[in-house]
Order: C-alpha cells, then structure tokens, then sequence
C-alpha cells in the first residue's frame, strides 16, 4: 500500500507541474501557483454556471426528473474524455518508463496509482458537472435523504464505467499503434468527427424550436433515447428520484466490476505493451547500393525542416487537435453555409433589415476566433530530448523557427483561402467584407503562429514525459489561446 500511496502522490503533484513548480525558484513557484489558482477558480466558475444553467432550463420546461440523467451521464462521459487524451501519456508510451519500472515496487502499484490519477481527473470533471446540476435539481423538486446519499455516490461512481472504456479503448489504440504505422492517422480522423458531431450536434439541438410544449416533448425524447442507449444512467437516476436502491446498486455493481475487471486488464497488458511502443523497428528503405541513393530527391533545408514538422503534427494526434481544430471548424462552418444557402436554409433575407448589414461586419472575427486559438506553439517544446538535433544542424535558427511557423501558415492560408471563398460566394457580403475574411482571419492566424513561436523558444519546456505537458499545460499554449480571444473580442 505504501508503494501505491507515493507512486499517486508523485503523479498528482506532476499532473499539473505541480510537483516542479514546488521544487523551482521559490518566488516563480508563487507566482506560478497564484496564475493557475485564478485559472482554476475561472475554469470552476464557469464550469459551474453553465452546468446549473442547462439544469435550470431542463427545469423550466418541465423536465426536472431528466436532470439527474443527464449530470450523471454528461459528467461521467466528459471524465472519460479527459482520462482517454491522458492515457496514452500516462499508463503507454510516458518517457520515464524504464526508471519507473526499474523501482522496487509491483507492477500492480505502478497501475493502480495511474488509472487512481486518471480517475482523480475524471471525478474532477464530475463534481464540476454533476454537483450544480444536482443542486439545482434538490432546489426544484427536493430529495429525500436516500436521494442526497445516491447523488453523493453516483458522482464517485459514475466516471468508473467510462473511464474503463476509455482506457480499454487507450489499450487497443496503443497495441495497434505499436505495430501500424498509421494508427495515429486513424486516432485523429476519429477525433475528429467526434468533436465535429458533437459541435454540430449542440447547435441543431438549440435551434429546434422555441416552443415551450415542442421543447418539453423533444427533451423527454432525447432523455428516454439517452437512458436507452446508456441504462446505467437510468438506474442512478432511479435511485436518486425515486428512491429506488435496487437499481441503483446495479448501477454501482457495474461500475465497480468494469473497473476491477480494467484494471486486470491493464495489469497483464502494461509490461508487454509499453515494451513494444519503446522499441525501435526501423521501417526505412535503406541500401548499400550506391546507384538507389544517388537517384534519391534532394530537397532544401528549409522544405526537410517543414517536412519534419508535419510528420510530428501526423504522428501527436493531441498536437494536431490543439493545432488545427479551429481551422478545420472554420472549413466545416464554411461548407455549411454554402450548403444551407444553396438549398434555400440559410439566408439573410431571415434576418431583421437592422441586423443584416451587422453580419459582414461579425463573421470576419468570427472565423478569427477560432483561428487565434489555433496555433503551434509548442513545437519547441515537442523537440524534447531529440533538440540537439536542430541545435547542431547546419542551417540558422531562422530556417528552424521558420519552418515551425511556415507549417502553421500553410495549413492556416489553405483553410481560410477556401473558406472566404465559401462564404463570399454564398452571402451578399459588400467588397470590403469580403476582404476581412481573408485579412481577418489570416492575421489572428499570424499572431498566434508568431506570438506562440516566441514564447516558446524564449522558455522551452524540453523535459516532458508526455506530449500532454507541453501541448495541454503548456505557459505558450495557454498564452497564445488567451490573448487571442482578447484580441478578437476587443
């Protein structure tokens, strides 16, 4: 037990930098500490009001007894989101693999005090879910005693069935990456839909109607369809609203066994899957014939270095999401305003005459928002232990430090080149909107490659044990996305 209990400390003081910023130069750790208290009573805050928010309007249409169905089932699903971009820094592929396995300690341990971390983040995003809706719920229709004990469990409880998905999931996705050279590919396009689907997914739910009896009738629609395709959900919610324990301890049952049972699981697949994705299988073509490489293409330093660059974005699919997401739903926006106004959904004429002229002027910032939080400002950083290799290259910082933003750029001016097309050609903008939604938006994209470069190479963070840690905790990251929905907002 006392080998578990240190191995969790260690990981959730580094789960946020937590346990180096403790160690470092006294007066930057509390100025460190401060920053990330405020963001944390920010993230809180906000977290808070938005999930009491979506409780309060379930109530007001007369779906009360839907609330605790959705907290349980909205907080157990973000949890297991969190806990699946981890895992794959946390349980495979993390750096310190053979220092960690080297310590005098069962393999059990080692687990154990990972999935315990992963878990610890999943019941984070739980309570920040789950407790202001249930609140909101105690206040609108009132708990009995038994209700409050089931709403107490069920937020201890609900992460532990999603999360053992997400981690199985993390498992096959970590096997299969070991020996296909392309799973991290299929991992983004994955990604991908899914957060485009869920996107989409809220906005065609908030325009159905603003009828309060349609509304009601299409809420108690939905949550019957949610309690069908996830019955765990249901029995918690029975438990809470009606009392009934019998259902709830099948919720509790299933979420304990599908944890234990992932936990064996991980036990007996944690040696041999990590052995594998630390081995090196050369996959090269290379050959002792002369002939073969004098024929081979040459190509300038600068085209290898952006080269180089995209191959790192292909190959981090966290990376990729933080870098390219926002232009990818500016693209997806664009074709759905080209579709809505080919088929006569989507017009302005809808719009009151006042508000017309307004749209032109917006939808510039619009797509700049998505871009200025769009950027690869931890491309430094993701040199890791490997920066020697651009540090004795024959080439200049410039040619280095360019190429980074050169990536960024290209993918940045391909987006917005085919989007402002879309959109010009779809609304009766005037000249001058037109051209903001070229200018615009490829500015916002400049000064988050640019700026996010500079903070970057100015304070690199090269030794990470995750991708997560630079890319998700990340001072350039963080500081580009704020600044940038400043910058669109002002």
């Amino acid at each position: 037990m006392k080998p578990f209990i240190l191995l969790l400390k260690i990981q959730l003081l580094g789960l946020f930098g937590i346990n180096k910023t403790l160690h470092a130069d006294p007066a930057k750790a509390k100025r460190t500490l401060a920053l990330a208290a405020l963001v944390v009573a920010a993230v809180v805050l906000f977290a808070s009001a938005y999930s009491a928010g979506v409780a309060q309007g379930l109530v007001q249409i007369g779906l009360a007894e839907a609330v605790p169905l959705v907290a349980v089932l909205v907080g157990a699903i973000a949890g297991a989101v969190a806990a699946f971009l981890k895992t794959n820094g946390v349980l495979f592929g993390f750096k310190d693999y053979d220092l960690v396995m080297s310590l005098p300690v069962p393999t059990s341990s080692v687990v154990l005090s990972r999935i315990a971390s992963l878990y610890a983040m999943s019941l984070l995003f739980g309570v920040l879910v789950m407790v202001p809706a249930f609140a909101v719920y105690a206040s609108a229709a009132g708990v009995s005693a038994v209700g409050v004990a089931c709403m107490a469990l069920s937020i201890v409880l609900a992460p532990l069935l999603p999360l053992a998905a997400a981690v199985v999931l993390a498992v096959l996705i970590a096997a299969v990456s070991s020996r296909f050279k392309h799973a991290n590919v299929a991992v983004i396009v994955l990604t991908l839909a899914a957060t485009l689907a869920a996107v989409f997914g809220s906005f065609a739910l908030s325009g159905q109607s603003d009828d309060l009896a349609a509304l009601s009738a299409l809420g108690a629609q939905l949550t019957g369809q949610l309690a069908a395709i996830f019955p765990p959900a249901a029995w918690a919610t029975a438990g809470i609203v009606q009392g009934d324990l019998v259902q709830f301890a099948a919720f509790a049952a299933v979420n304990i066994a599908a944890a234990a049972a992932v936990f064996a699981l991980v036990v007996r697949l944690f040696v041999p899957v990590n052995s594998l994705l630390m081995s090196s299988r050369p996959r090269g073509t290379f050959s002792f014939d002369g002939d073969k490489g004098a024929g081979a293409k040459s190509s300038t330093p600068f085209r290898a270095l952006m080269v180089k660059e995209l191959r790192l974005l292909a190959a981090t699919p966290i990376y990729f999401m933080n870098a390219c997401i926002g232009y990818v739903l500016v693209l997806v926006a664009a074709v759905a305003v080209a579709v809505g106004s080919a088929t006569g959904m989507l017009s302005l004429d809808l719009l009151p005459p006042a508000y017309a002229p307004f749209v032109g002027a917006l939808l510039p910032w619009a797509l700049a928002f998505f871009c200025a939080i769009s950027s690869t400002a931890a491309s430094v950083s993701l040199e890791g232990s490997a920066r020697w290799l651009m540090l004795t290259a024959p080439v200049s910082p410039a040619t280095v430090l360019g190429a980074k933003v050169a990536v960024n750029l290209a993918i940045a001016v391909q987006c917005l080149a085919v989007s402002a097309v879309l959109m010009a050609v779809s609304l009766p903008l005037d000249a001058l909107s037109v051209a903001a939604l070229f200018a615009v938006p490829l500015a916002a994209s400049m000064l988050a490659a640019c700026l996010g470069l500079a903070l970057d190479a100015r304070s690199p963070k090269y030794d990470w044990t995750s991708v997560y840690e630079p890319v998700k905790r990340g001072v350039p990251v963080f500081a580009v996305i704020m600044i940038g929905m400043v910058f669109c907002v002002l």
